[in-house]
């Protein structure tokens, strides 16, 4: 029987096994569903986990009780990988971040990047293929970055921290102690943080790397805009490049355009070519994504805002009226921040899903009348014929997962998409 044991049979697991056997190792694939013999633990097992298994699964249990190694996929194959990794890690805006970063350099021409990570192509699918003079951007959850015990990448970035997975995570203190293991063993390479961000600059305190700071608000960070010109300061220089397109981000946008602009500088790009990169950027669907106007009414889906940090985002990001559609499948969180944030603009709430009653009765505490219905497409046209003598947005930004009733959150899109299509076609006909 093979000593090393692959946790989780989804798509990280696979990706794990076909990465072994080109390292000529056997292993045998598990998750909880599948019953092995009491001994498929034992002391010698060295146990690969996927991002996907919690802490405390049972498997995981068994192996801790009879002192097995157990490793998460980002730490093992950090071991393997030859070339530079750019780690992004935040509550909210890596997958941009990353996506911004190797698209910066990819343009630039003269190195290989890679973008891995959590929610797309898999470390392990790839990092055998990484070279000395290639660069992986990697996007890394908590999920991932938990466990890990050297995971130290030449360049770490942390946009954000707030509440989220905690129904994975035991505590606050322990996401956050996960999202710490992006810089935590950093010695060199440069480590950047959102000045704007107070958990994030009280982080930056424990990092030993090259501390680097941007900021929409503070013009001495490293890296910050003034709504015409990037500004960037580093190794005794400073460089100012008109940017001024920039300017017509989503506040949040600019923000995360800011970190990769630093963290693509940090790996060798030129700040002029890196910040006129962006200029063709087209920002991933599914985040304040416009799908239609339909009679001075607007639909626009948020759906990747999975967690109240980012639906509060969203909120402040939307001018006018706004009907706001919530909910989908509980990770732990409060709700308040979200209607201390919801004005007299905010016209509606609308609950959906398994957290609908959740939010319901946390608009009771604070005043607000939530109205709770029974899908994405009853909460549309609600929405839109509430919003249609007086104009505005009709916003969904979830603040929730999406796994109560979909496959993720692009399927939640796709399907409010698909609701806004047949209110605009029997709009038409009316």
């Amino acid at each position: 029987m093979s000593n090393i044991v692959v946790y989780g049979k989804k798509k990280t697991g696979k990706s794990l096994i076909k990465m072994l056997q080109k390292l000529n190792k056997e292993a045998i694939l598990y998750d909880d569903e599948t019953e092995y013999e009491d001994d498929l633990f034992t002391s010698e097992s060295l146990v690969l986990v996927s991002p996907g298994v919690p802490p405390r699964a049972k498997g995981l249990s068994a192996a801790q009780k009879v002192g097995a190694e157990i490793m998460g996929e980002t730490e093992f194959c950090f071991r393997y990988c030859k070339g530079k990794i750019i780690s992004v890690t935040g509550t909210n805006g890596k997958t941009t971040v990353c996506e911004m970063t190797a698209s910066i350099l990819r343009d630039s021409g003269n190195r290989q990047t890679y973008l891995l990570g959590n929610g797309g192509v898999p470390f392990s699918e790839k990092v055998l293929d990484v070279q000395p003079d290639n660069i992986v951007v990697l996007e890394s959850s908590s999920f991932q970055l938990y466990g890990c015990k050297s995971f130290a990448p030449y360049v770490a970035v942390l946009t954000n921290i707030a509440p989220d997975h905690l129904n994975w995570h035991e505590s606050m203190d322990e996401y956050i102690n996960a999202k710490k293991n992006n810089f935590l063993r950093m010695t060199d390479g440069f480590a950047i943080f959102n000045k704007d961000d107070g958990a994030a600059v009280e982080l930056s305190r424990e990092c030993k790397a090259t501390k680097l700071y941007y900021s929409l608000r503070d013009n001495t960070a490293n890296c910050y805009f003034d709504g015409e010109n990037v500004i960037l300061r580093g190794n005794g220089k400073e460089s100012e490049i008109n940017a001024r397109f920039i300017g017509g981000f989503a506040r949040h946008n600019v923000s995360n355009a800011l970190a990769a602009i630093l963290a693509s500088c940090c790996a060798g790009a030129e700040p002029c070519a890196a910040v006129s990169s962006l200029r063709n950027f087209a920002t991933p669907p599914h985040r304040l994504q416009k799908v239609d106007i339909i009679d001075g009414v607007a639909f626009i889906d948020d759906s990747k805002a999975t967690n109240v940090h980012a639906a509060v985002s969203a909120l402040n990001c939307v001018e006018g009226n706004i009907a706001l559609i919530l909910g989908g499948s509980d990770k732990g969180e409060d709700y308040g921040e979200i209607f201390r944030n919801a004005g007299a603009d905010v016209k509606a709430v609308v609950a959906v899903g398994q957290t609908a009653e959740a939010i319901y009765e946390c608009g009771k505490r604070f005043g607000r009348n939530v109205i709770v219905l029974g899908d994405f497409k009853q909460a549309a046209r609600y929405c839109f014929d509430l919003l249609k003598p007086i104009g505005g947005t009709v916003l969904m930004s979830n603040a929730c997962a999406s796994f109560d009733s979909f496959g993720g959150f692009e399927e939640r899109g796709d399907y409010f998409a698909r609701a806004v299509k047949e209110i605009k076609s029997e709009n038409q006909k009316s």
